[in-house]
């Protein structure tokens, strides 16, 4: 984003998320538009995911191992076991292949339908476009996928929870679909910005939709950028990069929505929050309801104490998770 907005740039590549958080409840870490910590076990795309159903963070030896377990953590009450409880339909899709670090155990043991991946996607349409790059889909195509999913979901009598995963703005450099603008001199910005046009686009024709004014719609970040090269030029050092959330549509106002200290666990259950739920405490795993004005981890205790703590050893977590 640009820096009148909470950004660094002097351009802003974000215009359509920017106006959506504006409109919307958007937490952040200052007065203006910010978002989650980064923090152990939550900083890359399964870890982040993990974070925001489960409340915890991912400890493992290989960052994108899982897909070798037998289960994904077991012990575990996420986001989507609970709505499975109360009787939603639960689908994912992502443009990649849901076998990769695990993904297709962490949703599908844990209260998931189905999963649209590459390969499903691919075979369902007999797809013979040309809007695929190293990881799958370009964002272009599943944006279109998505639009069909969900209009055959809000046709059922059961409320519904769909989740998709974006994949363009990914390091080092980004992916360019054959829309996708060339504006600016750093490929990266322009698969952002383009990827922000898509969400306009996306948004748009939500709002079309009879079911629109009656669904809770959260748009957040996984983490943030790890292209070395894009950070290098980009940032100044001292830059705080946060991990962007939007909630629309909430069925609860929050009491503090800026100057929060958050990360990305935090999200379990200031989702629920948001679809109207009431958690006792609210707290679920090391996660706080951000709609209430109790204080997260972060704002209780220092950052970096928290953030060594998740790294020792736990044998409670080793024997449930």
């Amino acid at each position: 984003m640009d820096t009148e907005n909470g950004g660094i740039k002097d351009v802003n590549c974000l215009p359509e998320l920017t106006q959506l958080a504006k409109e919307n409840i958007s937490f952040s870490n200052t007065d203006k538009l910010g978002g989650a910590l980064p923090f152990t076990g939550t900083t890359w795309t399964i870890a982040s995911m993990t974070a925001q159903l489960t409340g915890l963070p991912l400890k493992v030896d290989v960052a994108n191992d899982m897909d070798q377990q037998d289960a994904f953590m077991p012990g575990a009450k996420t986001l989507s076991d609970f709505l499975h409880e109360q009787g939603y339909i639960q689908e994912l899709m992502i443009g990649s292949q849901k076998e990769f670090a695990g993904t297709d155990k962490l949703f599908l043991q844990h209260g998931y339908d189905r999963i649209y991946d590459y390969d499903t996607l691919k075979k369902m349409y007999s797809y013979q476009g040309k809007n695929i790059n190293k990881w799958g889909f370009n964002d272009y195509q599943l944006f279109e996928f998505a639009k069909e999913k969900i209009l055959s979901l809000s046709k059922s009598s059961k409320p519904f929870d769909f989740e998709m995963l974006t994949v363009d703005t990914h390091h080092p450099y980004g992916y360019q679909s054959k829309n996708c603008k060339n504006i600016f001199k750093e490929s990266l910005s322009n698969s952002i910005y383009h990827t922000d046009e898509n969400l306009k686009d996306f948004m748009e024709w939500l709002k079309k939709q009879d079911f629109y004014e009656n669904t809770v719609i959260v748009i957040q970040g996984d983490h943030t950028s790890m292209a070395a090269e894009y950070i290098h030029d980009t940032y100044a050092s001292n830059y705080d990069r946060r991990v962007w959330n939007t909630f629309i549509h909430s069925r609860v106002k929050p009491k503090k929505e800026k100057n929060r200290d958050f990360t990305t666990m935090d999200f379990y259950p200031t989702i629920l929050a948001a679809l109207g739920y009431k958690i006792k405490g609210d707290k679920l795993g090391l996660g706080t309801n951000l709609f209430s004005d109790t204080s997260t981890l972060t704002e209780k205790f220092d950052a970096d104490f928290v953030d060594q703590e998740i790294k020792r050893n736990s044998t409670f977590y080793r024997r449930l998770m």
